[in-house]
């Protein structure tokens, strides 16, 4: 039955999660989840952070003479 207006979800609503589900997704996706490559990236950019802070911080210390 459709209904004017109202989204599908509400009206037909998705089946859960099951584990089955959970033991195709891990074997589809690998071992490291849903995105591997997200959290490569995001070391990287915590990688380039570091090294960006202390070489600030070691630039500041030579130019006021801190140490």
């Amino acid at each position: 039955m459709s209904m004017h207006g109202v989204p599908n979800g509400i009206v037909n609503p998705p089946r859960s999660f099951t584990a089955e589900d959970e033991k195709t997704a891990y074997a589809e996706k690998g071992s490291f989840g849903m995105a591997p490559g997200t959290l490569v990236l995001a070391l990287v950019f915590l990688a380039a952070f570091a090294v960006y802070y202390f070489t600030n911080w070691k630039l500041l210390s030579v130019v006021w003479q801190v140490g």
